[in-house]
């Protein structure tokens, strides 16, 4: 026998096994999946075109394996929601969804190509046979049979019906019938052929056509058409921003940036951007106008959107008693509303004074510090010394210090004095979701993440400088937490109030500091961290006019600290 049964020889095996195989093992890739929304069945074409993005992203990224999952609407949405992959392709509307409702995020938006050259923006076209004499616009679609793709594509029926919505059409009520083709390809035959008066398709779906030699685009006429600077493709509709390859919320942040860069890197000639139509991908775009698009349009989770449930409608029922008691009262206070109105006109003139020293400071003061701004500029740029050159930056420092500064003390000022104020009902998660959506670059660039999930709609009576509060408390939970840290945002139920907690992990604010924070000029010691000392002082005061509250706590998992707001239900 080799070994025998040699105590010394068995362990000489063993240290050789391991010194061989076990860091082969350790060198395992990380394999990470992408679903890919499949439409209308072609799961063999979707995997024949992005086999090479994950050849690439494979090979560019070092010890990791990417695969591709060509998935259908209900697949990739469940895939999603239970975060059985890592990252995911979709378009716009299908990434509103889950952004809102599973906390999925932006990683690059897909760059396409048609005749060699890049463009920007993705549309739909409605159109009608080109020998229709009775159809010329969209409002000759009134009692015409029409056919869009699918109920789930975006270019192909959810935009075109927004441009119908737009021109007085409810593709509900006043078609005279909505069918599904469920491919571009079957809605524009069925249009030239006659089975239907028009049709709708994504941008871009007729050139293909075209292209293939399988229609002939004189036997086309395209209803109310758009034209945009070097965008080379019919369209009937506003432009919206394209697919999204995004990530799941459990993906790492470190492999997701690693990705962007990767994608944001592609070349236009290589395998990948060929195999795909595209010249590569571009930074993310906002999806916020799908999103509205939806709302508008009652689609998707915004199906019950803008619907008063019955309990709600008997609250608001109460409300109007009360008003009608209230009318009562103020006839029997009439005198005392007299009085009140001589005090009203003192206070008014006081403010007319404030609103001017406001005005003076904006704009007097203001303009002599962008000179002085200017001058810096031009000097530490011409600089050659270095000391004078740090000079200069410290100067340079101050003065937008002190810009800002001025800015902020107009604003409150501004607010102090403003009592005439417009409300109406807004969500609030809509509005927290498009604050905090404004922050995903910089929270990538400190390699933060950012947790929030909206469970439903939070109505509640505001004007959009409530933008304002919940923009100043991200940010200030941003500037004073550590790299890799979460903020955490979250909208709980009080009864006959919502309250918005923004929850970071940074180092706190004393107890004894506390009770000054929303104070004018009073800051934690935050050394190297640029501010006014107002932000919160504005917050609070927006507060204060939607008749709310605003508070700090501990964060009771660790270190940091809890800002919450109170507003009122609607």
């Amino acid at each position: 026998m080799w070994f025998g049964y040699s105590p010394i020889r068995l362990v000489l095996f063993l240290i050789i096994f391991n010194s061989i195989f076990l860091p082969v093992a350790d060198c395992a890739p990380d394999v990470y999946r992408i679903g890919v929304l499949s439409v209308h069945g072609e799961k063999n074409d979707t995997m024949n075109q992005w086999l090479p993005t994950a050849e690439y992203l494979s090979t560019n990224i070092p010890n990791t394996t990417f695969e591709v999952i060509p998935l259908d609407y209900d697949e990739v949405t469940l895939a999603i929601a239970n975060e059985d992959i890592e990252f995911f392709y979709v378009n716009p509307m299908v990434y509103v969804e889950m952004a809102r409702l599973h906390g999925a995020g932006r990683i690059a938006t897909f760059q396409p190509t048609w005749n060699n050259s890049s463009y920007t923006g993705l549309g739909g076209v409605i159109f009608t046979r080109s020998d229709r004499d009775d159809i010329n616009s969209l409002q000759d679609l009134k009692g015409a049979s029409f056919m869009a793709v699918s109920e789930n594509s975006f270019g192909g029926f959810l935009v075109p019906m927004g441009e119908l919505k737009n021109s007085g059409i409810d593709h509900k009520k006043d078609l005279g019938e909505l069918t599904f083709g469920q491919t571009h390809d079957k809605v524009v035959l069925s249009v030239i052929n006659g089975d239907v008066d028009a049709g709708s398709v994504r941008t871009g779906a007729l050139e293909k056509m075209v292209l293939e030699g399988s229609i002939d685009i004189k036997d086309i006429k395209v209803l109310d058409q758009n034209e945009y600077v070097d965008y080379p493709l019919l369209v009937s509709t506003d432009l919206y921003p394209d697919w999204m390859f995004g990530k799941v919320a459990s993906t790492p942040e470190t492999i997701s940036n690693k990705v962007s860069i990767a994608l944001l890197s592609m070349p236009p000639d290589s395998n990948a951007a060929i195999a795909l139509d595209s010249t590569g991908w571009s930074v993310p775009a906002s999806y916020s106008p799908a999103d509205n698009l939806m709302k508008d349009l009652r689609v998707s989770l915004y199906v019950d959107y803008g619907k008063v449930p019955p309990a709600q409608l008997l609250v608001q029922y109460w409300y109007i008693l009360v008003l009608v008691i209230m009318l009562f009262v103020i006839v029997e206070v009439h005198s005392r509303l007299k009085l009140e109105k001589a005090k009203k006109a003192r206070l008014e003139e006081s403010n007319d004074l404030k609103d001017l020293f406001t005005d003076i400071m904006r704009h007097d003061l203001m303009n002599p510090v962008h000179v002085i701004k200017g001058f810096s500029d031009v000097l530490y740029s011409k600089e050659t010394d270095i000391e004078k050159k740090e000079s200069l930056k410290i100067i340079i420092e101050q003065t937008d210090h002190l810009i800002a500064m001025i800015g902020s003390a107009s604003k409150l000022a501004k607010l102090e004095s403003n009592t005439d104020v417009e409300f109406e009902v807004q969500d609030i998660g809509n509005i927290l979701w498009m604050v905090a959506d404004s922050f995903s670059l910089a929270f990538a660039e400190k390699d933060m993440k950012l947790d929030f999930r909206s469970c439903g709609e939070y109505p509640s009576h505001v004007n959009n400088i409530i933008e304002d509060v919940f923009s100043n408390l991200i940010s200030n939970a941003l500037k004073y937490s550590p790299r890799g840290s979460t903020v955490k945002i979250e909208v709980l139920d009080e009864g006959d109030s919502w309250k918005i907690m923004v929850t970071d992990e940074g180092d706190g604010i004393p107890d004894g500091i506390k009770p000054h924070v929303f104070e004018r000029f009073k800051r934690a010691d935050k050394k190297g961290i640029k501010g006014s000392g107002l932000g919160l002082a504005i917050a609070k005061r927006i507060v204060e006019i939607h008749n709310g509250s605003l508070g700090i706590e501990d964060n009771p998992s660790g270190s940091g600290s809890v800002f919450w707001v109170m507003l009122k239900k609607a």
